[in-house]
This record gives C-alpha cells, sequence and structure tokens, in this order.
C-alpha cells in the first residue's frame, strides 16, 4: 500500500458521493474574491469536496451542520473507492438502524465514519437521539472528528501531555484538548487576531474548507494511509522487534519475538519496503528493539510494507461474553469491550495458537490476557478458562469409578482420549442418560475443559447412522451415485448411495462429488439409507506430542499409548504387539520396549492403525549405568559407566531434575545400576532420567504381554516393577539354549505361554535387553 496523491484521488472518490458535485469553475463564486479562505475554497471545490449553491455562490459564512462536517471528514479519510463501496454495503444494517431513514444522503459517509474510526456507534447513536446531527457543528467537536479522519485518534488519545498557548485554552472541552493540540501543532488550527481558538465557536463553510485544505495537505506530505484490517487481504507476520540488523543495499534484517508463542523469526526488510508508524509514513531508523511491527508479505512471501507500533500494552480481564468479535471484559472493576480482527492472534487454553476463528462464543472463557498496539487494536489475546467443543464417533466406552474413560474416533481419523468424571451432564438423544458400551460406533459432541482435558459434558447421538472408512471408490455420473468405504477393523468394503443434496467437505471445505480421491479416510452421515454428508481427510494423520503413558490390556496382544499433545489433549493409539508399526528412536530403527515415557514422539495413523513411530528422547544427550552414588556436603557425585564404554563422574545437585516415568523422584532414589540418561553440561548434571530401574543383576519378575515364537525371532515382551515399583516393558530374547520349567517341576515350552502369565526369569542384559537361561512360570 503505497503513498498516493491525495487530492487527486479524492476527486474520483468525491464523485460517488450525493453531496458533491463541481461546479464549473470556482471563479463563478463572487462571493470570495475578497475573502481571506478564498485560495482554500478554490482548493477544496477544485477537489470535489465542496460545490456551489443554485444562485452561484459559494456563501462562505453559513454554518456547516454536524452531518455536514461529519461527510466532509469522510471524504478525507483515503480510502480506495471499491472498498468505500464495500464499507458502505456491509455497514448498511448499522447505519438503516440508526438513522431510521433520516439523513438519508449521509448513509454512505456516515458507513466511512464508523469503519474509519471517525465516530463510534454510540458516537453516532447520541448524535442521532440528541438532534446534533442538523445542528450547527462547534469547532473543538470538529477538531475531533477531523484529527480520527487524519488517522491520527490513537495518537491524540495517547497523548498525557498537551500544552497550548491559545488565550481560550481553558475554555476548551478537556477531552477534545488532545485533539486540538495535534491540529494545532501540526498547523491545521491556529490563533485568531486575538491568539483565540474558539472552541465553541459555529464553523463556517469557510472556516471548514481552510482546515479540511491544511489536513489534506498534511497527509499527503507524510503518506497517510488507513489501515483497515477487515478490507485488507495481504498475508502477514508480526511480532515484537528483537533485534535491528542493516544489510548491505539498504536491506534491514528484523529478528521477531512471536506475541503470544515467544518464539523467534527473522525477516529481510528490502531497501524499498515502505514503512508506516501512526499511519504516516517514516524510514527505517524508526525501527527499533521493543517496537510491534506487522508486515504484509507478497504472494511470494517478501515483505512489502511494514506497520509500526510503540511496545504493546498487556492487560488482564474477567471475561463477561463474547459477541461476533467483540470480547466484553472487567478490568479493574470497569467494564471493556475489545474487538478481534483478521490479524488478532488468539490463544484458548494452552491450545495451538490461531485466529479469532478458534474462539467458541459459548465457551464460557474464564479470563483475557490482553496485547494491545498504540493504535488501541488488539493485536493477541489468550483465552484462559471454559470449555471447548469435540466432537466423532464414539469407539470405547470404560467404566472408572464413578466416571469413566472414551476413546473418540475424530473425523480425522485419530482417536482421542477424554476422562469423564462423575456427575458429568450426559444426554442421549437429547434426554438424560448414562454412557455405555451400546453406544460405540454413534457420534458424539463433548464440551471438554480447556484447562484438564476432561470432559464436563457428552451428548450423544444413537439415531443418526454414521460410518467411516477409507474411500475405496465411487461414481458421479450415474443415474444413482454411490462411495464405497473400507472398514479400516475388517478391511471389508461397502457401497453406500448417494443422496443427491449430499454434502461433501475435504479438510473442512466444500468440495464436489467428482473431486474425491481414493484412500482418503472419511467419515458418512446417513438419512435412512442415503449418504448425505461425506468429511474427509488425508489417509495419514501426524500426530505430536509427548509420550506420557502406557496402558497394558488385561487379555489379548495390545498396548495403548497415551501422547499428550501440546494443548495437554491426550490422543491414544492402541498397538497390536503381533503386528507393531515402525518405530523409530533417535532415528534408527527401534522397538515399542524401547520407548520411554518422556519422549517427544510423531505417530503416524493410517485408517485408526497406527503405521509409524517417530521418537526422540526429550532431554538426555549421554546414556550409561550406575556404577556408584558418593554423598558429600553439597551435593553428590555419580559414577556412571557411558554407553560407549567410557566411565565418568558427574556433580549432581538439589538443583538437578531426577525423573522416572515422567515423575520427579529423590536423588536417594537412585541405585547402582541403573540404565539413565543424562543432560550433561560440563562436569554438571543438569537433568537425569532413569530409563531402566532393573540392575545388571540376574533375575527378572513379570507378566507376559506377548510372546513371538517366530523361529530366529522368538522374544517375550515382560511387563515388570522396578525397584520403585514402576512399570517397565522389557524385551527378554530366548534362543534353543533357553531351558522353560513350570513352578511345580512340570515341563514348559515358549508356545505354552500366554498372556498375562507371571514369570521368574534368570539369564543376564545385553545393554537393554534381557538374555534369558531359565523361565519358570508361576
Amino acid at each position: 500500500m503505497k503513498s498516493k496523491r491525495l487530492l487527486t484521488c479524492l476527486l474520483a472518490f468525491a464523485l460517488t458521493l450525493t453531496m458533491t458535485a463541481l461546479p464549473a469553475s470556482a471563479a463563478t463564486f463572487p462571493d470570495i474574491a475578497s475573502h481571506w479562505a478564498k485560495s482554500y475554497i478554490e482548493e477544496m471545490t477544485d477537489a470535489g469536496m465542496f460545490k456551489g449553491y443554485e444562485d452561484g455562490t459559494f456563501k462562505p459564512e453559513n454554518k456547516l451542520t454536524t452531518a455536514e462536517a461529519l461527510a466532509l471528514c469522510a471524504r478525507a479519510v483515503p480510502v480506495k473507492q471499491g472498498i468505500a463501496d464495500r464499507i458502505a454495503s456491509d455497514r448498511k444494517k448499522d447505519v438503516d438502524g440508526l438513522l431510521n431513514g433520516a439523513q438519508s444522503w449521509f448513509y454512505r459517509e456516515f458507513a466511512i465514519c464508523l469503519e474509519t474510526g471517525i465516530l463510534s456507534y454510540p458516537e453516532l447513536k447520541g448524535l442521532v437521539q440528541n438532534g446534533s446531527l442538523s445542528k450547527p457543528i462547534e469547532k473543538e467537536d470538529l477538531s475531533v472528528y477531523l484529527v480520527r479522519a487524519m488517522q491520527l485518534g490513537p495518537m491524540a488519545e495517547g497523548l498525557d501531555s498537551y500544552s497550548m498557548t491559545f488565550r481560550d485554552t481553558a475554555s476548551i472541552r478537556e477531552s477534545a484538548k488532545p485533539y486540538v493540540y495535534l491540529l494545532n501543532v501540526y498547523g491545521i488550527v491556529q490563533g485568531d487576531t486575538n491568539n483565540a481558538y474558539g472552541p465553541k465557536g459555529e464553523v463556517t463553510r469557510a472556516i471548514m474548507a481552510t482546515m479540511l485544505s491544511r489536513a489534506l495537505t498534511f497527509m499527503e506530505e507524510r503518506g497517510t494511509i488507513t489501515d483497515l484490517s477487515e478490507y485488507d487481504d495481504y498475508d502477514f507476520i508480526q511480532g515484537t522487534i528483537a533485534a535491528v540488523t542493516k544489510g548491505d543495499s539498504g536491506v534491514v534484517v528484523l529478528t521477531l519475538t512471536g506475541d503470544l508463542t515467544g518464539a523467534t523469526s527473522s525477516i529481510s526488510l528490502p531497501a524499498d519496503a515502505v514503512i508506516y508508524e501512526n499511519n504516516m509514513e517514516t524510514t527505517s531508523s524508526s525501527l527499533k528493539a521493543g517496537k510491534h511491527v506487522r508486515i504484509s508479505l507478497t504472494s511470494k512471501g517478501v515483505a512489502e510494507d511494514v506497520y509500526l507500533s510503540a511496545a504493546l500494552k498487556e492487560f488482564t480481564g474477567s471475561v463477561n461474553g463474547i459477541e461476533d468479535n467483540s470480547i466484553a471484559l472487567t478490568v479493574g472493576g470497569a467494564g471493556r469491550v475489545v474487538t478481534m480482527n483478521r490479524f488478532t492472534q488468539v490463544q484458548v487454553g494452552s491450545k495451538t495458537i490461531g485466529d479469532r476463528s478458534v474462539v467458541d462464543p459459548d465457551a464460557g472463557y474464564a479470563t483475557a490476557v490482553c496485547m494491545t498496539d498504540d493504535q488501541g487494536r488488539l493485536v493477541a489475546v489468550r483465552l484462559t478458562g471454559g470449555t471447548r467443543e469435540e466432537t466423532g464417533i464414539l469407539s470405547s466406552v470404560e467404566k472408572s469409578g464413578s466416571g469413566c474413560t472414551l476413546r473418540v474416533s475424530g473425523f480425522d481419523g485419530v482417536t482421542h482420549q477424554y476422562a469423564v468424571p462423575g456427575g458429568s451432564a450426559v444426554t442421549v438423544n437429547g434426554l438424560e442418560g448414562t454412557l455405555s458400551s451400546g453406544y460405540e460406533g454413534c457420534y458424539v459432541s463433548l464440551r471438554v475443559s480447556n484447562e484438564d482435558g476432561s470432559a464436563l459434558s457428552v451428548s450423544v447421538d444413537s439415531v443418526t447412522k454414521y460410518v467411516q472408512g477409507g474411500i475405496k471408490a465411487f461414481t458421479w455420473a450415474s443415474s444413482t451415485n454411490t462411495v464405497t468405504l473400507t472398514d479400516p477393523a475388517t478391511g471389508k468394503s461397502t457401497s453406500y448411495d448417494v443422496a443427491d443434496s449430499c454434502v461433501f467437505t475435504y479438510n473442512g471445505s466444500a468440495i464436489k462429488l467428482k473431486e474425491l480421491e481414493k484412500e482418503w479416510f472419511a467419515t458418512a452421515r446417513f438419512s435412512g439409507e442415503k449418504l448425505v454428508r461425506l468429511d474427509c481427510y488425508p489417509g495419514s494423520a501426524v500426530t505430536e506430542g509427548i509420550l506420557t503413558n502406557r496402558v497394558f490390556t488385561s487379555s489379548g496382544s495390545t498396548v495403548t499409548l497415551e501422547v499428550t499433545e501440546s494443548d495437554d489433549t491426550v490422543v491414544s493409539f492402541a498397538i497390536d504387539l503381533s503386528d507393531p508399526p515402525a518405530i523409530y528412536r533417535n532415528e534408527e530403527k527401534s522397538a515399542i520396549d524401547k520407548l520411554r515415557l518422556g519422549d517427544e514422539v510423531e505417530v503416524t495413523v493410517r485408517y485408526h492403525v497406527v503405521t509409524r513411530i517417530e521418537a526422540t528422547p526429550q532431554s538426555a544427550n549421554m546414556t550409561g549405568t550406575i556404577n556408584r552414588i558418593i554423598q558429600e556436603v553439597g551435593g553428590s557425585t555419580l559414577e556412571v559407566t557411558l554407553s560407549d564404554g567410557e566411565e565418568a563422574s558427574y556433580t549432581v545437585t538439589s538443583a538437578t531434575s531426577i525423573t522416572q516415568s515422567g515423575k520427579t523422584i529423590a536423588l536417594s532414589a537412585l541405585k547402582p545400576g541403573y540404565k539413565i540418561g543424562l543432560v550433561v553440561n560440563g562436569d554438571q548434571v543438569a537433568a537425569i532420567e532413569v530409563q531402566q530401574a532393573v540392575t545388571s543383576g540376574s533375575q527378572l519378575n513379570g507378566t507376559v504381554v506377548y510372546v513371538s515364537t517366530e523361529r530366529g525371532n522368538q522374544y517375550i515382551y515382560l511387563r515388570s516393577l522396578d525397584s520403585a515399583g514402576n512399570e517397565e516393558l522389557i524385551t527378554v530374547h530366548v534362543d534353543d539354549d533357553t531351558k522353560f520349567l513350570e513352578w511345580d517341576g512340570g515341563t514348559l515350552t515358549l508356545r505354552k505361554l500366554e498372556v498375562g502369565d507371571y514369570l521368574q526369569v534368570n539369564g543376564a542384559y545385553d545393554g537393554a535387553e534381557f538374555n534369558a537361561a531359565l523361565i519358570l512360570r508361576q
């Protein structure tokens, strides 16, 4: 958005307005020949801002009504004609509701006044109700509207010092003083021959022409722009400037800190990038650390225009309600409303940051931490408390005490787990009910706490039929179109007739039937036997988070991994130990027993089935086995044999983080023989993760989770408790020399072992795996 010649543009804009029409020549006004404002009047009539009367005069001393003055202020705002048309259309309902047919010639200008900040809706409503629109406007009121039209309103509101030398300064309304001050500083208004400003004086056409002409000249010289967030469609980045680096050929590199994430990023500003501050052009010298910036990007991602603000102001309020894009707050005991625009970044609870579309008006948020720029715009907001809606197909219901745990398959094919505390509201088909496994396969909607992820209410629809599966085939040019879905659990494919009015979506956007693709994952909704909606997502989905729990089934050969995402949502994945997915840890092929709680993981799911797990230890940069722990004054010394065989000693202090299975433990809980991961800085240990709390002894005790009898790949997954009572999954390798016995002395073979058997295994460790010499079943 480059600086434009305002007076030239205003001609085209003014000709679209009902109030204005150009005279044949300004010289036809005989009554301004010797008037003090002659040059200003001629300039403004030539620009199309004024017109003369039918008798050919200008009548410079005629008074302007408030409506006429506001119309001229609206025309002074630099807005493209096409955008002005959209504003007029978008604001028509607001204006109609206020004017109810009165001042109809002014509807377009009123719309622009509201959108560009010349007037607020309550201010306009007050002018209508007290009849001020048709009354002469006073000079101090015009000063307020004109400053706002010049896009300097936020600057005026931010002033805390505005000393003036007018002899009647004391007569200026207090709230108008900063506006009058700016007009005086920028040469728009001056004192009369007696150095009086005349705040209560009624504004004549001559005075208006003079102030308007000077304002337009100022705006043109300063490159004033109107920053209309709802009518700009460029991509952007924004953040607080952390560093400014001058490069070659006028290029400037900015290091930015994210407003909500705190993450840093860099962007290069070309030498021809236009920089605006207070809606006026400035230079790169204004770019300073601590200021906030929004940068518009071209379609190729190149920085174009830069919108600069002072450091963001932050305040916290209690949320009273949300309507449209407005958040009603109580801040310091007073009411306040902030408005989200398309540039506002929003964080709900600890969810991933998005735009205002992530806000749920029905969530019941408790507090809002707001960040505003020096124009008063809401740049970022954190909403905490309240709930969010989650939907999907109910996969399982497991009772636990007075509550239960639900596993819900999302429309994207990823399964999420939710705890439903006792006392949570449950409805089935709109009536109060209870949850049971009989509703598995039904559509479910939950209100989930943004704080702890529990479901505070659950609504089940057992009437409407839903089916999930992969798209195998479809027809779209037949008399009866069909979609064939493959059940991921059974592999069975079924074809369904498509209703003429069926809605199709992909990743939330509407598509046509013929745009479907095979292998997409789909959730189908039916009315009778006809398919009426098909929501599609990519066949594979990736979930990122921290491995926080493993749940073993009491029977069968599965283990459920629970992954906590960045927004605290728990996603659960059932792993078939007889057919495990490809597992990689630290980019090396691994196995499920090598996964550790606390690992950062990426889990790839295809049609509900986990096909790949990539894990990265969350913290450890070294691994080893504890040889000895020496207690000393001020700390302890840990003697360790590292994984490469080297022996090393490290200092452990009270500041060292020590965890096991994701839980903090005491230093005294560490024992010689424990296998650990360490975060080492020099000779200091910043963190210790117990990876295996089993000594290098020759005996294990535990419960069978899975048995592999494949020749050459014989092993047992044993669920064992370490000395601290924590559950570990250990791979027990079996070879031809391994002996098997029943506890009572009877014979036993590997093939006779069953899930749930309790074993005593004698043998020796080889790294993290145990080679069995003798296995006793108790």
